[in-house]
């Protein structure tokens, strides 16, 4: 698996429909999680002695600090001479201080994250044994990054995670359909979703509409292998009404992609007004959600799975070629 440090954004969802998967039995693997919070840690420092509060924060926190500096909130490494100046401003810019405080009152309790978050890396160890177990940073970056990780760490920006109605969002001009992906309960889903892009590459072997589904498929399905009990909604992003909009009209959806011959299709506007976040999917009219034709890439995996049941979810995830995955997993909606 490539260790590399990326940048990604993502954003999370409103809660509806629940799954009755268990999964498997993971009650023998034995390990804890617990996020370190870092954003109370460096917005609690005594700036009257910044030089000693930050070689304590290295100490603390090692080259993490320096890829929070450097790549999250971009105001250079910590031996610059000029980085305490630039903390310091980060630190008392007056908005900053107030999404602190709103993540500090989210957040500073992490009982509940620490419980998903230990099950979730408990299923990760199921499947990839010898992987190693990151550590887990919350972060405030004032909206720039959202995830970042590196072959030892994960880091995730809790101010993205305050609830739909959190007044931050609206200041922004967020629209409605993503402010209501950005709640709590999102937070551990994106975290195993960076665990996937991190770890495996899901380039595809053609540059089409159906493996750019199937490839966004596969990771929607590696998060409900690491949370199998995650509800339906929270894993697409979808409304209940949305879900259930997709679940009726499946076999309508998949018959109008091929009548309109979109599947091979390689057009790039034509790819993202499937595949891409928007309030609906174009395609499919105003009732439909965003990215309704990921939910078909994730029941293609299903369908590949079920019929191929010698695959591993390493092997799946390996895969470039959507093309083969579609005709192996003889799919019929």
């Amino acid at each position: 698996m490539k260790q590399v440090l990326f940048i990604l954004t993502v954003f999370a969802l409103i809660l509806g429909a629940c799954n009755s998967s268990k999964g498997p039995d993971v009650s023998h693997i034995h390990l804890s999680v617990e996020p370190q919070l870092f954003f109370i840690d460096l917005f609690e420092m005594n700036e009257d002695d910044l030089d000693n509060e930050i070689i304590r924060l290295h100490q603390k926190y090692g080259t993490y600090l320096d890829a929070y500096s450097q790549q999250i909130i971009k105001i250079g490494s910590p031996s610059s001479p000029n980085y305490n100046n630039y903390l310091s401003s980060f630190l008392n810019y007056e908005d900053n201080k107030d999404v602190f405080k709103a993540c500090k009152e989210q957040y500073s309790d992490t009982k509940n994250v620490a419980e998903d978050l230990t099950e979730a890396f408990k299923h990760y160890k199921y499947y990839f044994p010898e992987a190693e177990i990151p550590q887990v940073y919350l972060h405030t970056s004032y909206f720039h990054q959202n995830l970042a990780m590196d072959s030892g760490w994960v880091s995730i920006s809790v101010e993205n995670y305050l609830g739909a109605d959190c007044e931050f969002y609206e200041w922004l001009a967020k629209p409605l359909y993503l402010r209501q992906k950005m709640i709590p309960e999102k937070l551990v889903p994106d975290i195993m979703k960076a665990m996937a892009i991190g770890n495996f590459s899901f380039e595809t072997k053609n540059e089409d509409v159906i493996s750019k589904m199937i490839s966004q498929g596969k990771v929607h399905y590696f998060i409900k292998q690491m949370i199998p009990d995650i509800q339906d909604t929270l894993l697409f992003d979808f409304s209940e009404v949305q879900f259930k909009w997709c679940e009726n009209y499946e076999a309508d959806i998949w018959a109008s992609m091929v009548e309109q011959k979109h599947l091979y299709e390689t057009n790039r506007m034509v790819i993202q007004k499937y595949v891409g976040d928007s309030p609906f999917t174009y395609y499919f009219g105003n009732e439909s959600p965003g990215k309704a034709a990921v939910f078909l890439g994730y029941k293609i995996i299903e369908a590949y799975m079920k019929n191929n049941p010698d695959t591993s979810l390493e092997d799946l995830l390996n895969i470039k070629d959507g093309h083969l995955i579609l005709q192996e997993a003889r799919y019929r909606p």
